[in-house]
C-alpha cells in the first residue's frame, strides 16, 4: 500500500491513500476505501461509488478535494445519483470565466454576505461541460480578513 506518488505535500516520503464514509448524525464511520499511494484520486472514486453502492446507501452526498475533480467522476456521481460538493481547481477556464464575469456584483452586499466566516458568497448556475444535461451550482466565494478590533 504504501508507495512513491504524488501528495499534496512531497517530501519524498512514500503514501498510501485513504477514503472515509462517515454518518453525519452521530459521527460514526460508516466505512473506509484504502488504496496505494502511487494511485491518484480520482481514479478511486468509482470504487468508492460503487462500495457505497453495494453497502446499500442511497441516501448520500459526498464532500470531496480537488484532487476527485475529473468529467468521469462527476458524471458517474450523477449516474449513481449521489449529490456531492467538490473543490473545482480554482485556475481552470471555466472558474477563472465565472469569477471574472461575476466580479463586483456580490462582493459588498449585504444579501451576500456570511459574518460569521468574514466572506461573500454567490451561488451560480452554469454547465460544467458543454456536454452536461443540466447546470452545475457553483458557489462563488470571496473571502476577506476581518479587521482587527482595536483593545
Amino acid at each position: 500500500m504504501v508507495e512513491f506518488g504524488h501528495p499534496k505535500v512531497d517530501m519524498g516520503e512514500p503514501v498510501f491513500n485513504y477514503a472515509v464514509a462517515y454518518d453525519t448524525h452521530n459521527q460514526e464511520p460508516l466505512f473506509y476505501e484504502k488504496y496505494p499511494g502511487s494511485l491518484n484520486a480520482i481514479s478511486q472514486l468509482q470504487f468508492m461509488l460503487d462500495k457505497a453502492s453495494g453497502y446499500g446507501y442511497k441516501k448520500i452526498g459526498f464532500i470531496l478535494d480537488r484532487g476527485y475533480f475529473s468529467c468521469k467522476n462527476i458524471q458517474y456521481m450523477d449516474k449513481c445519483g449521489y449529490s456531492f460538493v467538490i473543490m473545482v481547481k480554482g485556475m481552470s477556464a471555466l472558474v477563472n470565466e465565472l469569477i471574472l464575469e461575476n466580479k463586483g456584483t456580490f462582493e459588498n452586499k449585504r444579501v451576500n454576505n456570511i459574518y460569521e466566516y468574514g466572506v461573500y458568497g454567490k451561488t451560480i448556475r452554469h454547465k460544467l461541460y458543454a456536454s452536461d444535461k443540466k447546470s452545475a451550482i457553483f458557489i462563488c466565494i470571496i473571502a476577506f480578513q476581518k479587521k482587527a478590533q482595536n483593545g
